[in-house]
């Protein structure tokens, strides 16, 4: 039984280094475009939550969670408008603070004996909450190979927790940087811009 000779041998690693070669860049490639593809998914959260912002006139705000990799479009509403009650979250408030609610046909008779209390009534508390019946009110993940390096906003630098890219009922937003990067050290950023006519995704760390 003989051995391989050094010609025999150096072919082999010519041919190894030679498929290496070939498979790297595709593989590099396929990386990026799993980055490229999570940052278009953000920007597109992000485009959704202004433009929802200016068409119900309600304070939207993308919400991410920087260490376990999610977001979701949130946004500031009452309790009952978030359950899919009634849209202005006063219905019939002022009016039965007024002339009192339905008493099951005792009258108005009745109500003139008891004290009508003239304060508005109060405004029930709002904050955010996801969109009922919307994908984007769940939770997108990034792929497991991904993660969120950080978010550079008017706050600072923030690296851990929850972050969040709020957009005011005229869709203006504050100027901000979302970094996101794969376990091969590449990175890409999302800079938000404030007026938002569009979100620049572009390679390279938030932070030159």
């Amino acid at each position: 039984m003989r051995g391989f000779t050094l010609i025999e041998m150096m072919a082999v690693v010519f041919l190894i280094a030679m498929a290496m070669a070939t498979l790297a860049p595709r593989l590099s490639s396929s990386k990026l475009r799993v980055l490229r593809d999570a940052a278009e998914s953000i920007a597109t959260s992000m485009e959704f939550a202004r433009q929802r912002a200016v068409l119900t006139g309600v304070p939207h705000r993308v919400l991410i969670d920087l260490e376990e990799g999610g977001y979701r479009v949130e946004w500031l509403v009452t309790e009952e408008q978030a359950s899919g009650g009634n849209d202005d979250g006063e219905a019939g408030g002022f009016f039965d603070a007024f002339f009192g609610a339905d008493d099951g046909g005792e009258g108005l008779g009745d109500a003139r004996d008891e004290k009508i209390d003239l304060h508005p009534p109060e405004r029930e508390e709002r904050d955010y909450y996801p969109i009922p019946g919307q994908q984007m009110g769940s939770f997108t993940w990034l792929d497991d190979a991904l993660y969120f390096v950080g978010i550079d906003g008017s706050g600072g630098w923030v690296e851990g927790g929850d972050a969040e890219i709020v957009f005011d009922a005229d869709g203006t937003t504050q100027y901000a940087l979302v970094e996101i990067a794969d376990a091969e050290d590449h990175y890409m950023t999302l800079e938000i811009e404030p007026l938002l006519d569009r979100v620049r995704r572009r390679n390279g760390r938030a932070r030159s």
